[in-house]
Parts: C-alpha cells; structure tokens; sequence
C-alpha cells in the first residue's frame, strides 16, 4: 500500500484511519497480462450496467449489456464475443461479490 505511505507524511491520523479499515481487506486484484484489455473494458462500461430493484433490500447489478461490449469492441478493433465471455464472468463474479457484501451488511443491522 505505497498510496498509504504518501497520506501518512501529508496527514498521520488520516493514513491511521484508512490502515484500519483496509486492515482486512484483500489485497487488490491484478489481472494476468493477458487479459487487461478487458479487465480495462470492464471498468470503463461499468457506467453502462443496468441496477434492478432489490425490493425492500439494496439494488442489485445486471450484466453489461452485449450492445455496450460490442461497440466498445468495435472502435477499439476486438472481438466483440470474445471480449463479452471475459465481461460476462467478470460480472458474475462481481455479482456473487456484491451479494456478499449485501448479506454482510444485513448481519450488521
């Protein structure tokens, strides 16, 4: 956590309250090399994601849609379906994530 090091010369108590509470965390994903170009992808469409209703919980993400990958994909020369695959595992896994998160913060309550 170099981040953290440059908060603590410029704010002490600042750097000690983050530390705590990234205390626990995992550390950051890193994509393999091979497949940053749709971990890229990924987070520039997230904006494109549509959120459902949870009913009386918190809203819960869909998928990125196939139109949205398929122009990204266009204008930057990629195969559309092949960079679709990789979105649509990526926000599944960020979906069973979010249910965790959603089920944790339940237990808080």
């Amino acid at each position: 956590m170099d981040w953290l090091s440059d908060i603590a010369e410029e704010d002490p108590e600042a750097a000690e309250l983050l530390a705590e509470r990234f205390k626990d965390d995992e550390p950051p994903v890193k994509p393999l090399p091979w497949c940053m170009w749709a971990w890229r992808a990924w987070h520039r469409l997230k904006h494109d994601r549509q959120w459902r209703s949870g009913g009386m919980g918190p809203a819960m993400p869909s998928g990125i849609p196939y139109s949205s990958v398929a122009a990204y994909a266009d204008r930057h020369g990629q195969s559309a379906d092949e960079l679709y695959g990789l979105i649509a595992a990526m926000d599944g896994v960020y979906a069973e994530w979010w249910d965790e998160q959603v089920e944790a913060a339940s237990k808080k309550d």
